[in-house]
């Protein structure tokens, strides 16, 4: 093992003792953290420092203070350390067979799944959701599955359509007189739109309505975009314009009243998917969700067609 490698070792082995070094900024303080003899953790440290050849810590009478080494080290061991809890965590979740830990987006948690949550309860799910916008690693465990809204199959992973898509225009009730014309880009409320939906490929865009209307040109007024899709529709219930909703997202607030429809649905291109790994998919907890979803959706999708069936 040449010295790079022993360094590297000793650190990684003294992660959780520099960690509390730096939060405690007491040796004292940071041997009872760690469940060691004081003179154990000056030992070590003094170690480290020989390897090294650098100071980590200064120490004064009142307190121990890092070094510009010292801080790098003690940073270093803090990731160390927020990576294993991580890891930890994604453990107990594994021991658990129903447990299990769902990513959705920030938009389809707040109008759908958060929701729905009481109902997964009532059906013996344990069930954890991670609230993650960016597109996890279901196979470094980030998340045991995810629902996400594109046009798929998601290659390399085990991916199952839950529910096709409309684009639909939503506003405040009472905001428009009449329904959304060719012209709304010029005249009217302002359009609100979910700006992300402009690079990722799903096809939320007004563009793309306007197109199923098979109207010939995309609103000539600028668009006001939201870095979320349920934060347009809020501005809408808010008065602030027109948004594009599409399903999942508008169906609650259409049946409170919050929302009403302000142009006809167009089939969008992009569905709901449940994705999860090929391993996962063959487990009883993923199993058990998968149902339990799969009636959500088939509830979503009932719903939606009463609400629009008039349109």
């Amino acid at each position: 093992m040449n010295n790079d490698d022993d360094i590297r070792n000793r650190l990684m082995l003294n992660a959780a003792l520099l960690h509390a070094i730096a939060e405690e900024g007491n040796f004292s303080r940071a041997a009872q953290a760690v469940g060691l003899e004081q003179s154990a953790v000056s030992h070590r440290i003094k170690s480290l420092e020989t390897a090294l050849g650098i100071r980590l810590f200064e120490r004064t009478t009142r307190r121990i203070l890092p070094t510009e080494a010292g801080r790098i080290v003690s940073d270093a061991a803090r990731r160390c350390q927020e990576i294993w809890s991580s890891a930890l965590m994604h453990i107990a979740d594994v021991k658990t067979s129903r447990t299990l830990r769902l990513s959705v987006s920030s938009s389809v948690a707040m109008k759908w799944v958060v929701p729905a949550l009481q109902r997964a309860q009532a059906a013996g799910l344990d069930l954890v959701v991670d609230v993650e916008d960016r597109l996890v690693d279901l196979h470094a465990g980030e998340a045991k599955a995810a629902v996400r809204y594109g046009p798929g199959p998601y290659p390399g992973f085990h991916a199952e359509a839950l529910l096709p898509a409309y684009l639909v225009p939503v506003a405040r009730p009472g905001l428009l007189q009449g329904d959304l014309t060719p012209d709304a880009g010029a005249v009217g409320p302002p359009l609100l739109a979910d700006r992300s939906a402009l690079t990722d490929g799903t096809g939320y865009t007004w563009e793309e309505y306007f197109k199923g209307r098979n109207w010939p040109h995309a609103p000539a007024k600028t668009v006001n975009t939201f870095a979320r899709a349920d934060l347009a529709i809020q501005a809408a219930i808010g008065g602030m314009g027109i948004a594009l909703g599409r399903t999942l997202l508008i169906e609650n607030d259409i049946e409170a009243g919050f929302l009403e429809v302000v142009g006809k649905p167009v089939p969008a291109k992009s569905k709901y998917w449940l994705v999860t790994t090929a391993a996962t998919a063959d487990t009883e907890g993923y199993r058990d969700l998968r149902d339990w979803i799969a009636s959500e959706a088939t509830t979503a999708r009932r719903q939606h067609e009463q609400l629009f069936s008039r349109t």
